[in-house]
């Protein structure tokens, strides 16, 4: 899992520095050259479809349980899933809250220049690819409890202190952390909630990779509203505090 979340984080990583170099370059109308790669990879994935057919068939040759990773006889742990959703939602939260005011931040706060603030942008999703491969290799040594536990502990000190810092600098340094827990946790979630989920595998994939998501986008808005009336720095802040009820929540998840 912490492989196929690597491959997105990448993506996260390069789109801003890509997306300003185009921009730069063609103005706007540069961002249409986005859909070169997406076109590309639509076609590649078009053309692998039969093979994943095939997979699939022999998969569940084998009995849809054992394809599946479901178990006979287990139950569904919906106490622990609805604990497991509010630490996805506040994590989505933040994951989007910095991806929206990261780069306005380092121009309006640190005053950088746009190059420096998608680079910032950059720096932040690298460095979190890195600490979603960490994650999944950690989690199956040490359980996941324990990865999601000090990553949900630590990011809500870590946005505090960016939020204060004025220091380029500083605040790139600070971005190195943020990212590799910010993203820690991410595989380890995704397979806890299909552990809690054994009989529902697809809602317990929709919730953690789906929904979850989503609500960071939904709550954006509000934050970007917030950062009008108040500053960005606030916005900042308001995503440590958004952090802290999941890191209380993390004490109560159980490994599976």
């Amino acid at each position: 899992m912490s492989i196929f979340a690597f491959g997105g984080s990448i993506g996260f990583a390069l789109g801003p520095v890509v997306a300003t170099a185009l921009v730069t370059k063609f103005g706007i109308p540069g961002v249409g050259y986005l859909m070169v790669p997406t076109i590309l990879l639509a076609g590649l994935f078009l053309f692998s479809l039969p093979a994943m057919g095939k997979i699939t068939t022999r998969a569940s040759a084998g009995g849809r349980k054992g394809a599946y990773g479901m178990h006979e006889g287990k139950e569904d742990d919906w106490k622990h899933f609805g604990v497991l959703t509010v630490l996805l939602v506040g994590r989505s939260i933040a994951f989007y809250g910095l991806n929206t005011f990261l780069a306005l931040f380092w121009i309006d706060i640190l005053g950088q220049s746009k190059t420096a603030a998608s680079l910032a942008l950059s720096v932040l999703f690298i460095v979190g690819a890195t600490g979603t491969l960490a994650g999944g290799n950690l989690a199956d040594r040490i359980g996941f409890k324990k990865i999601i536990q000090v990553s949900f502990l630590i990011l809500p000190i870590l946005l505090f202190a960016l939020s204060v810092t004025r220091n380029a600098t500083l605040a790139l340094l600070l971005l190195l952390p943020i990212g590799v827990f910010l993203f820690l946790p991410n595989s380890p979630m995704v397979i806890l909630g299909q552990r809690y989920l054994p009989n529902r595998m697809g809602l317990a994939s929709g919730v953690t990779l789906g929904l979850a998501v989503s609500v960071g986008g939904i709550v954006a808005p509000f934050l970007g509203r917030l950062a009008d009336n108040t500053s960005l720095a606030a916005a900042v802040q308001v995503l440590a505090v958004v952090i802290i009820l999941p890191a209380i929540f993390s004490f109560f998840l159980v490994d599976k």
